[in-house]
């Protein structure tokens, strides 16, 4: 007697974005500050060297946006690319 098997039904996996968190300690406040990001503002060291200016001062808007306005990060037009890059890399 032939049977038929049902399919096998494989679970579906959801693996969300990596999430990310900054932990800045705060002298004046003697406190810790953690700010965190649903996911990564860029993807890699390699990414923030090679990123045009329009693209790294978007990624810096988006992490003063998290951040407190004493830890923000300077991208306004007189500001250099490098300098940008370094402050986003301090962080």
């Amino acid at each position: 007697m032939d049977t038929v098997r049902p399919p096998i039904s494989r679970p579906i996996y959801y693996t969300p974005p990596p999430a990310v968190a900054l932990q800045t300690a705060s002298l004046s406040t003697d406190s810790i500050i953690i700010t965190s990001f649903q996911r990564a503002p860029f993807c890699c060291h390699e990414d923030l060297v090679t990123m045009p200016r329009p693209e790294l001062v978007q990624v810096a808007q988006s992490i003063n946006g998290r951040l407190p306005k004493a830890l923000q990060i300077a991208c306004g037009d007189d500001v250099e690319d490098a300098d940008i890059r370094r402050a986003i890399e301090v962080l």
